[in-house]
């Protein structure tokens, strides 16, 4: 298996990744996934990133985990009972198969748009997009060893860009598209 902690060249592959894996949790979980979207930097068309896919797929009520969670284990991910953020359930892959994070948001809240603006903003401005690359790599080399370092050196460029993102959406009226799946 792929060495995934590491920031690749984007890959157009993700993107195929993405549309196959969301397609069998469209067919497992039906009108109950409200949304299916790739996220994160594998979903923007240009980004280096860890080659792992992520993936935010949007229920209407995320406490009712009992009426989809067996239909997404079919698929392939295990519950990561752990996850310390309230606003999604966390899935990952079965050990040993491709990198996979999982987010299942409650539809229309706060943190599902939030996902999606951020995407959206990095495929319309490249500029933000090529920096945000670069701080990638620079943090990587500083925390080659140290993922949770590694993530925590993020915070203020996510911050700075999210900032810029909820200005930009205000001037253009942003709405979440459809959904990718």
């Amino acid at each position: 298996m792929e060495d995934q902690w590491k920031i690749a060249k984007h890959d157009p592959q993700w993107k195929q990744e993405f549309v196959d894996l969301a397609s069998k949790l469209r067919d497992s979980m039906g009108d109950q996934a409200i949304r299916i979207d790739h996220v994160g930097s594998t979903s923007v068309l240009g980004l280096d990133a860890k080659p792992i896919i992520d993936i935010k797929l949007s229920v209407r009520d995320i406490e009712d985990i009992l009426s989809y969670r067996g239909k997404i284990e079919k698929v392939g991910f295990i519950l990561r009972e752990d996850n310390p953020d309230q606003t999604k359930r966390y899935f990952r892959e079965v050990p040993g198969n491709r990198r996979v994070h999982l987010h299942v948001r409650q539809a229309g809240s706060f943190s599902e748009q939030l996902n999606l603006l951020f995407r959206d903003y990095l495929r319309d401005h490249p500029a933000d997009c090529l920096r945000y690359a670069e701080e990638k790599h620079r943090l990587f080399e500083l925390f080659k060893n140290d993922r949770s370092s590694y993530v925590d050196g993020k915070a203020p460029i996510v911050w700075d860009i999210i900032h810029k993102a909820h200005l930009w959406s205000q001037e253009i009226g942003w709405k979440p598209g459809l959904s990718d799946m």
